[in-house]
């Protein structure tokens, strides 16, 4: 019954070969896979943010970004950059 959502995208047909409901159901789970990671990424993102201050006692990185430092802000967008490539491969797999 759920098989399709299981299997993930299936490959768009042939030109020869146009189905309307293969295209449509495509269209469908792309959209649905969008939404899941748009979620993941609202759930994931704050709580390593959270864990990253937690981390690093003692150093407010919000408030030396907004200092301008960037050093802090190469390590922020690095741990942020990570955090998305680990949701991103959960879920491709």
């Amino acid at each position: 019954m759920f098989s399709p959502l299981l299997q993930g995208l299936p490959p768009i047909p042939d030109s020869g070969d146009m189905d309307l409901t293969r295209i449509l159901i495509n269209m469908v789970l792309a959209i649905a896979w969008a939404v899941v990671a748009g979620i993941s990424f609202a759930i994931v993102i704050p709580l390593g943010i959270r864990l990253f201050n937690a981390l690093t006692p003692g150093l407010d990185e919000i408030e030396e970004l907004k200092k301008g430092n960037m050093a802090v802000a190469l390590v922020f967008a690095t741990f942020i950059i990570s955090l998305t490539a680990i949701v991103v491969a959960i879920l491709i797999k």
